[in-house]
């Protein structure tokens, strides 16, 4: 696993991607993530996106439109199976970061998150913790 002492792909040490992402492995479910803990994570992420992976917005378009899509198809719908479309959403995002690496540390980040999805306040979480995560790379600079 990343972040447990070992070399990782971002560097020689573990990075902010790899330590949010082992905290968040800990979580039982999305809907645990605290708005203060959500914040100060989508801030650490979103900075190191942008600085230090240098991250384009573009780059993850796709992904974003797709969590988009599920969050609006799931106003005033019962039937939305939110655990289902979240574990849909893990190739969406493979496949983003196996086009370009620098997808890869928020794949890291973002993949605890989806398998942690059971419920529609779950999904919720998760969808304010990507929007969060775009509002602080683009406020550190990331670019489109």
């Amino acid at each position: 696993m990343l972040g447990r002492g070992r070399e990782t792909r971002w560097g020689s040490t573990p990075s902010v991607a790899d330590k949010i992402a082992g905290e968040l492995e800990n979580l039982d479910t999305m809907k645990n993530l605290s708005a203060e803990r959500l914040v100060e994570y989508a801030e650490e992420v979103g900075d190191f996106l942008a600085n230090k992976v240098r991250l384009k917005t573009s780059q993850i378009r796709r992904f974003l439109d797709a969590v988009t899509r599920i969050k609006t198809k799931s106003f005033g719908n019962e039937g939305v199976d939110f655990e289902r479309e979240s574990i849909l959403l893990r190739p969406k995002l493979a496949y983003a970061a196996g086009r370009q690496d620098q997808v890869k540390p928020l794949m890291a980040v973002l993949d605890p998150c989806m398998r942690k999805v059971k419920d529609e306040d779950g999904f919720l979480n998760f969808a304010r913790f990507v929007e969060a995560i775009i509002a602080y790379h683009r406020y550190h600079g990331g670019k489109d």
